[in-house]
């Protein structure tokens, strides 16, 4: 595969490994401009210029390419020549209009519309090169690099079935290139097919000289698909390779190998080692973010993530991470731009719109919230976790029966759970409902005996209710489970000062307002947190 077409990473964002100098043997290149019946006696400019291509000489190529323009039987082909070196020189858009026009004049340049689908892929324009190298396959099936190439986009798009469909043909072939094992591997880590991913282990230690990063690629996909002892080995004989190598790309790449593999340590030592030969590697802040947010240094992370994102400002994933983790630390005025930015740049990610939309929550702004939860369910109105996220906004809303409803069907889909039933129970006691609430909080309580807010809120319905002796054992139960309950001191308080324990009642209110005051002084703190200096 190596020559033809560029090694496939299993990141989406680079399906061609993020290259724009592509090497084009010669006689790649003439069969990318050339129909298989162009005969050998018919030389002339372009394949002159094919010729010069194939020496790196795109100056002199591209003045032959020129010359075929004014003879309408070469004119397509000079056109497809003047796109390959186009291509080559990492000029896409221009390569991609010359390619279309050499297609528009001779639809069955195979080879052209090969080199088009290339050029789409280096534009991110996915879809647009699946249809080319589609129509490559359809006017001749036999096109092995089309088929990989299309099966590479597929995997990519997270369609592995339809990539390992792809290649079946040809699965033996790919078996003699690290870039073939890899895919091959991407798909059978991907769809749980372990034994047959297991099987190309041999096959790799086989190949004569598999690319270091393509051998961590392979063990990354073998850890993350529980093949720890096969990985282990793959990844430590490449760290033995690779200790004096000063590449941050093959450094970074080590780093992420032994993540999969679980070895934090060994992960953020590459990581740092690749950012101290390139400071300017956001990748690498964002990997060392990470690891830290595993180490539960959610500080640590956000202060790597700043790093990253000032790298690369409008970076999805880089702005989702950064906003996550502030929302997690309640910097709610820096977590909201930076998720609905990463949003709008990929809208098709669900799992953006959703912690958008639980930034919203927590910053009160329910109509946003419940717009955003309500296009998802759209897409999904048996989703378990997207009902009990729009029920939650309804109860917050004050919307009780409406909250009812949503967190009914969360239940029904998921009835295993924490979250619905227990804003199933507030909803019922917003409605006066106690008994039902009293029933939901003990069913929880049940399967979820340690559940504070439960006990919270079942002691303070047992309280309204006169119950003081059971409302007492599960306020008692629940300041146990969670001293730093604000409301359970207080509900406690008030029991304490109903049956005549004044000093004890002044106790728990003391506790509760303390508590109030340093959750207040901790909000603020971390709100200034990342003000402009």
């Amino acid at each position: 595969m190596r020559g033809g077409t560029k090694r496939v990473k299993r990141d989406s964002r680079d399906v061609y490994g993020g290259s724009t100098a592509l090497r084009w043997p010669l006689a790649f290149a003439l069969l990318i401009i050339m129909p298989s019946s162009f005969a050998f006696a018919q030389i002339n400019h372009v394949e002159t210029a094919a010729t010069l291509l194939g020496q790196g000489k795109l100056d002199q190529a591209e003045s032959e390419a020129h010359k075929a323009l004014a003879d309408p039987t070469t004119k397509p082909l000079a056109l497809a020549m003047l796109g390959t070196i186009r291509l080559q020189e990492g000029k896409y858009p221009e390569s991609t209009t010359l390619l279309n026009q050499a297609l528009a004049l001779n639809p069955h340049l195979v080879g052209a519309r090969s080199s088009l689908g290339t050029a789409y892929v280096l534009q991110g324009k996915l879809d647009l090169a699946k249809q080319s190298f589609q129509e490559v396959l359809k006017l001749d099936p036999g096109k092995v690099d089309a088929r990989f190439n299309l099966a590479k986009i597929e995997a990519s798009q997270q369609h592995f079935q339809e990539s390992l469909d792809l290649i079946a043909p040809i699965a033996d072939k790919l078996k003699e290139s690290d870039d073939g094992l890899l895919l091959l591997a991407t798909n059978y880590g991907a769809l749980g097919k372990n034994d047959q991913l297991l099987g190309l282990v041999q096959n790799w230690r086989q190949l004569p000289n598999p690319a270091p990063e393509a051998s961590l690629d392979f063990g990354g996909i073998l850890a993350t698909s529980g093949l720890k002892t096969q990985a282990k080995e793959i990844i430590d004989d490449q760290e033995t390779k690779l200790a004096s190598n000063q590449s941050s790309s093959l450094a970074f790449a080590l780093g992420r190998s032994y993540l999969a593999l679980g070895d934090l340590d060994k992960a953020a030592s590459n990581f740092q080692r690749a950012l101290s030969i390139s400071p300017d590697c956001a990748p690498c802040n964002q990997s060392l973010a990470t690891i830290a947010e595993q180490q539960g240094n959610s500080e640590k992370a956000l202060a790597y993530l700043i790093a990253a994102k000032k790298l690369d400002p409008n970076n999805p994933e880089i702005l989702f991470e950064f906003g996550k983790v502030c929302l997690e630390r309640n910097l709610l005025e820096d977590a909201v731009p930076a998720l609905a930015r990463a949003a709008e740049l990929k809208p098709d990610q669900e799992q953006y719109v959703y912690v958008l939309g639980s930034a919203y929550v927590a910053k009160h702004d329910l109509p946003k919230a419940a717009d955003l939860f309500g296009q998802l369910l759209q897409k999904h109105p048996h989703d378990a976790v997207l009902n009990y996220a729009i029920g939650s906004v309804y109860y917050l809303r004050a919307k009780y029966a409406e909250a009812e409803a949503s967190l009914k069907e969360s239940l029904r889909g998921k009835p295993d759970q924490v979250a619905a039933p227990y804003y199933l129970g507030l909803s019922y006691a917003a409605q006066g409902q106690d008994d039902l609430a009293v029933e939901t909080f003990r069913n929880l309580l049940k399967s979820y005996p340690d559940h504070a807010p439960s006990y919270v809120k079942l002691g303070s319905i047992l309280l309204r209710q006169h119950q003081y002796e059971e409302a007492q054992k599960d306020l008692e139960r629940a300041v146990a489970l969670d001293p730093n309950s604000v409301e359970g001191h207080y509900q406690l308080g008030l029991l304490l000062k109903r049956i005549g324990k004044t000093a004890e009642s002044d106790e728990q209110f003391a506790e509760s307002r303390k508590l109030e005051s340093e959750r207040r002084q901790q909000t603020d703190t971390h709100l200034r947190l990342l003000l402009p200096e």
